[in-house]
């Protein structure tokens, strides 16, 4: 009896040490990186941005976010992600958003090329745009960039994460 007891410790001491991380949006989770935390580069009211890849089967995600103090206004749009080797790839809004506990999310699609490159070199910066979704106007709204002034290795993560 002990020696089942053990084992099952030891079971359970493994999978929570080299569990995966979870992204849930909605209804939906999905494996991912840990989160990437850019820094504005705008030196007034700038925001900071959030983000992490993720894996849909075979697909990559690529999910940013960032605090709205406000409400109702989102990430939206096409996002632009520049590479230390100055590669840039252009990922297009395909509307999935969520907006929890003041925090406006969304997600968007990588393609195996752009995960290769991705894989290559890492994200310098991200340059994103706030907009309302029901509302006329917010003082909230704008274009933004965030830079990974931290160097944070994105690149080994993704990896990790899609081999």
């Amino acid at each position: 009896m002990k020696q089942i007891t053990l084992i099952t410790a030891l079971v359970l001491i493994q999978t929570f040490s080299f569990g995966q991380n979870l992204f849930f949006i909605g209804e939906k989770s999905y494996p991912c990186t840990e989160t990437i935390m850019l820094e504005s580069n705008a030196s007034f009211l700038g925001k900071d941005l959030d983000v992490l890849i993720a894996k849909d089967n075979e697909k990559g995600l690529i999910v940013v976010s960032t605090y709205i103090v406000g409400g109702g206004v989102r990430i939206k749009g096409k996002i632009i992600i520049y590479l230390d080797d100055g590669t840039v790839i252009t990922c297009i809004d395909r509307n999935e958003f969520d907006f929890v506990d003041n925090v406006a999310t969304t997600i968007y699609y990588l393609t195996n090329d752009e995960l290769n490159k991705m894989k290559n070199s890492n994200i310098n910066t991200i340059r994103f745009t706030l907009k309302c979704q029901n509302c006329v106007r917010s003082t909230e709204e704008g274009s933004f960039s965030a830079s990974n002034k931290g160097k944070t290795n994105v690149q080994s993560s993704i990896i990790n994460l899609f081999n």
